[in-house]
């Protein structure tokens, strides 16, 4: 199961789909137009599934990790992704991280 490491304030928060159950963080992205807005984080989408919702660049998610154990322990290493935005889709009201064969997509780094 995939996860992110979200900087929330001054600590790091990790989000995956087994946690979304207990509520859900707020994350921002970049719209087209440029704003940054927050809503809450949905869980991970495939590029495949996607057909005519709305894609944002993710911001300020410092690391993605592709897999956890059975005790949510992350088996794999994290990979840094500060430096890039990545890759989302706005479905119902949540935005939820693209991916592509397992991994996220970076997208073009929005200039402030």
């Amino acid at each position: 199961m995939p996860a992110i490491r979200y900087q929330h304030n001054d600590k790091s928060v990790v989000l995956h789909d087994a946690k979304l159950h207990g509520g859900s963080s707020l994350i921002p992205a970049y719209l087209k137009d440029g704003s940054l807005v927050y809503s809450p984080f949905g869980g991970f989408v495939s590029r495949d599934a996607l057909k005519y919702e709305q894609t944002v660049q993710l911001t300020d998610i410092h690391g993605f990790s592709a897999a956890t154990d059975e005790g949510n322990a992350f088996s794999e290493s994290w990979r840094d992704v500060s430096s890039q935005t990545l890759l989302g889709a706005f479905i119902k009201g949540k935005y939820f991280v693209v991916l592509n064969n397992g991994k996220p997509i970076t997208a073009s780094r929005h200039k402030r």
